[in-house]
């Protein structure tokens, strides 16, 4: 039923459309065509905005998610990324696969979550023994069992941003909100790494109260996009989406180490997206994961080290490395959650309004928390708790088609 919702809505919304032209990488979100500093003759305000018959605010042709889904969604044909089912296409007719985009997808994804590998090797400097993993990309997409929000536009719940507010004396998880699209991210363009906005704006419910975190988290962006190139949003590292058909490296949602599989030296070791700095890439990432999830963010040591806070007391790591995308995905997760400890994750109940929360409880959820791994195999990508994992070197894995 959700499928057909978004269908009907892409479908609703061509109606009020007449044919958007081809657009270079990035579109209309681009903020040279949009603040002027390219000349006032701006032709972009034309595909999403109405000023006299617009049927949804502000001035929007559809609503605010359907409007994002006429090119991004699973029968748009005006982008070459689909959120939906959370795949990159090789042209904007949708006529090719590229491959699976790196967020996953709000309905589909293709993570091969069942089937991750990892390799143990000796670290090139003192740290002993470590893990490089990989978590495979599907061949087709399977249901998500978790997302950020409905890609049709209808709230989700609202749900718990968790995390969110300052250090609490109570269990307070934090405010009930909604978040479409434009909660994340800048339709208009802000030179920003995938235009994500510095301070995420969401719906907060009734009652509730939302804390930003205290500073703008900006990311920084790739190099600009060459003339007839299309940025590769996939999981190999490729920059272009020319540039895949020649890339050996895995199709990996791990991302452990880049640009290649098994070079795990400091400079490589962490994601860096579209060739931006790993290290500086994974301290961005985090703070503005943290600018909503404002108590998740924690340096070393706060495994052993308690906090203030009576919920978030002891936190794994969040800064530099690994970084938030290292262990979730951004938009929605197919991973399962079968085993029995991995359903049963206690959780405070939460109303969302800032009062008194009821005791730690185990509610069974199949909820995936838009981790990579099933169940919570995520831990041992990095983990060996029994010591005994002998080093057995690096073999490169074959690459995915």
């Amino acid at each position: 039923m959700r499928r057909l919702t978004l269908l009907l809505a892409g479908g609703a919304v061509w109606l009020f459309l007449a044919a958007i032209p081809v657009l270079a990488d990035n579109g209309p979100h681009v903020q040279d065509l949009n603040n002027g500093t390219a000349g006032i003759n701006a032709d972009t305000c034309a595909g999403c905005h109405r000023a006299h018959t617009a049927a949804a605010e502000p001035l929007l042709i559809p609503g605010m998610s359907p409007s994002c889904l006429v090119c991004h969604g699973a029968s748009g044909a005006g982008a070459t990324t689909d959120v939906v089912d959370g795949i990159q296409y090789t042209a904007m007719d949708h006529s090719a696969v590229a491959g699976a985009l790196r967020g996953g997808g709000f309905v589909q994804a293709r993570i091969g979550s069942g089937a991750a590998t990892r390799y143990s090797y000796s670290t090139p400097i003192a740290f002993g023994r470590g893990f490089t993993g990989i978590i495979p990309v599907a061949s087709t997409g399977a249901p998500v069992t978790s997302a950020h929000m409905n890609a049709d536009g209808s709230a989700w719940g609202p749900s718990v941003a968790w995390g969110n507010g300052p250090e609490s004396a109570t269990i307070y998880p934090g405010p009930a909100v909604s978040i479409t699209c434009t909660t994340c991210h800048n339709p208009h363009g802000n030179g920003k790494y995938r235009i994500l906005i510095p301070v995420p704006a969401p719906t907060v419910a009734p009652g509730a109260s939302f804390v930003p975190a205290a500073a703008a988290a900006n990311v920084t962006d790739a190099s600009p996009v060459p003339s007839g190139e299309t940025r590769n949003y996939t999981n190999p590292p490729a920059q272009y989406l020319s540039q895949l058909a020649a890339d050996t490296n895995p199709r990996d949602y791990w991302r452990y180490c880049a640009p290649t599989w098994n070079s795990c030296s400091g400079a490589t070791r962490g994601e860096k997206p579209n060739g931006l700095n790993a290290s500086t890439f994974a301290t961005q990432i985090s703070a503005w994961c943290a600018a909503c999830h404002t108590r998740y963010l924690a340096g070393g040591g706060s495994a052993e080290t308690p906090s203030s806070d009576a919920l978030y007391t002891y936190r794994h790591t969040t800064t530099v490395f690994p970084q938030c995308t290292q262990c979730h995905v951004s938009h929605g997760s197919n991973a399962q959650m079968t085993g029995w400890n991995s359903t049963h994750v206690s959780y405070p109940n939460a109303d969302g309004t800032g009062g008194t929360y009821a005791p730690f409880n185990a509610t069974a959820s199949t909820d995936s928390r838009l981790l990579k791994v099933d169940n919570r195999g995520t831990c041992q990508m990095c983990h060996d708790p029994t010591g005994t994992i002998t080093t057995v070197g690096v073999t490169s894995p074959t690459a995915a088609p």
